[in-house]
């Protein structure tokens, strides 16, 4: 049952982390679900997926991490990848109650760093930054220096001409495609949590006690299919995978998000009762 929403936003003192929300017109008691952007990215890539979420009765809140889209500036160059786990905690601070981290890309990686840590409900990772121990290979020196302090779209290879931009995203439209290169030109990032993830970010994988799903794309040329199926693995967690979706289609392509989208709401609607009553137990305990 498709229901009305209201939408909120909420900027946290004094880290300057920025939260967007849209939770149904009526209470649920479903658990919230916190939106994890990835490299570059911010709140705005979710819009379609928290909409979708709270018509249904899901708390959807999308957060910023540091130094993006409209959380506070950052020195990026000395950013590093626990330093965005940390910025979900500030979002999940605010909540006052755990959630399930939903994660795309690094946001998907810096959920597993504060899931191994801290109590979530679930994790939910849509073509996860591959730990360390799920990283098919380590890179050479001449790799790591070619990364700069910090980096933008244009030098990742994201703002370029639009015919090798869709040969890249084919289930994303004209339109999306110029949508996309529009948010993320200006946009800004970590090279130093970039050569974290290159050669490696440790999660204690072991210690991540909760339901996970894990979804890869097909056509995704910066996290392969099989890095995330390895990650899968580590978590045990469930695995699917669309074969026809590119990286920024599995959240942002008209063609692939609803489908996506789908598959995520029946893993939390198979889950939703045993996640409500560890919610419940949670609050008992304070």
């Amino acid at each position: 049952m498709v229901q009305a929403i209201k939408r909120d936003e909420v900027y946290i003192e004094p880290e300057g982390i920025y939260v967007e929300t849209h939770q149904p017109e009526r209470r649920s008691r479903k658990p919230p679900l916190l939106l994890i952007h990835g490299a570059l990215g911010g709140s705005w890539m979710w819009a379609s997926f928290a909409t979708h979420f709270a018509e249904r009765g899901w708390e959807a809140h999308a957060m910023n991490f540091r130094g993006h889209y409209t959380s506070d500036l950052a020195d990026l160059s000395t950013v590093t990848m626990r330093d965005y786990a940390d910025d979900i905690g500030v979002a999940i601070r605010n909540l006052g109650r755990p959630p399930v981290l939903v994660g795309w890309g690094i946001g998907a990686l810096a959920a597993m760093l504060y899931a191994e840590r801290q109590p979530a409900l679930g994790l939910v990772l849509l073509a996860p930054s591959p730990p360390a121990a799920a990283l098919p290979r380590r890179p050479d020196d001449l790799e790591l220096k070619a990364v700069p302090g910090v980096y933008d779209a244009r030098w990742w290879g994201w703002i370029q001409p639009a015919d090798r931009l869709r040969e890249m995203m084919p289930d994303l439209t004209d339109d999306e495609i110029e949508k996309v290169q529009q948010m993320l030109d200006g946009a800004r990032e970590s090279g130093s949590a970039r050569r974290e993830r290159m050669l490696g970010v440790e999660v204690d994988t072991a210690r991540i006690d909760v339901p996970a799903l894990v979804i890869g794309a097909g056509l995704d040329d910066v996290i392969h299919p099989s890095e995330a199926r390895r990650t899968a693995d580590l978590l045990s967690a469930t695995y699917e995978f669309f074969p026809s979706a590119s990286h920024f289609g599995l959240i942002l392509g008209s063609q692939t998000w609803p489908l996506v989208a789908g598959s995520v709401l029946g893993w939390l609607e198979e889950r939703r009762h045993a996640m409500t009553a560890a919610l419940a137990a949670v609050g008992a305990s304070r």
